[in-house]
């Protein structure tokens, strides 16, 4: 008995370890529509220890230049935990306001925007966000492209959140820089 459980023990202890490099990973439709992204950096949110989600940004070259003519740039996050869709609008446009990124019209409309696709999070699902530099944003899960943002100045708002130098996930956003 002891032989069987110490190698389940030791697969089990792999695969849990194995996790934070599994969870930066784009979902295979991203790559499926011809975006070919290497990472940049990754990390993970942490509130009072508990995991919030896992992130990763993805550029072409591996490398992010702000948001400079170029390829597109890629966020993914793979939650830790449950999430509504309200939740997450509104801790979005609570950023946008915080670091004072565009009129409250243009949030209201980009809110509005993503009301119609996004949806309840659940431990363990991914969200991933491409923005094609002066086009739109595309938001995918596991499933596929589930909606896009068209207003060029979305995507760039959007991942300010986590890259601006005044970003409240500072430590985040250290790692996803590869800083």
């Amino acid at each position: 008995m002891k032989t069987r459980t110490l190698p389940a023990l030791a697969l089990l202890a792999a695969a849990w370890l194995s996790l934070p490099a599994l969870a930066a990973e784009l979902p295979p439709r991203v790559n499926a529509d011809g975006f070919e992204l290497k990472p940049v950096g990754k990390g993970r949110l942490t509130w009072l220890g508990f995991g919030i989600y896992r992130a990763g940004l993805w550029t072409p070259d591996g490398r992010f230049e702000d948001f400079a003519p170029g390829g597109p740039v890629a966020l993914s996050l793979s939650y830790e935990r449950a999430f509504s869709r309200a939740q997450l609008i509104e801790i979005t446009t609570g950023e946008w306001t915080r670091l004072g990124l565009a009129t409250p019209a243009q949030r209201d409309s980009w809110a509005r925007a993503i009301e119609g696709f996004w949806k309840d999070v659940r431990k363990g699902d991914n969200m991933t966000a491409v923005v094609v530099p002066g086009g739109e944003t595309r938001f995918y899960d596991a499933t596929g492209l589930v909606g896009r943002v068209t207003d060029p100045a979305f995507g760039p708002a959007y991942l300010r959140i986590w890259l601006d130098q005044r970003s409240a996930v500072s430590e985040l956003r250290v790692a996803l820089l590869g800083e």
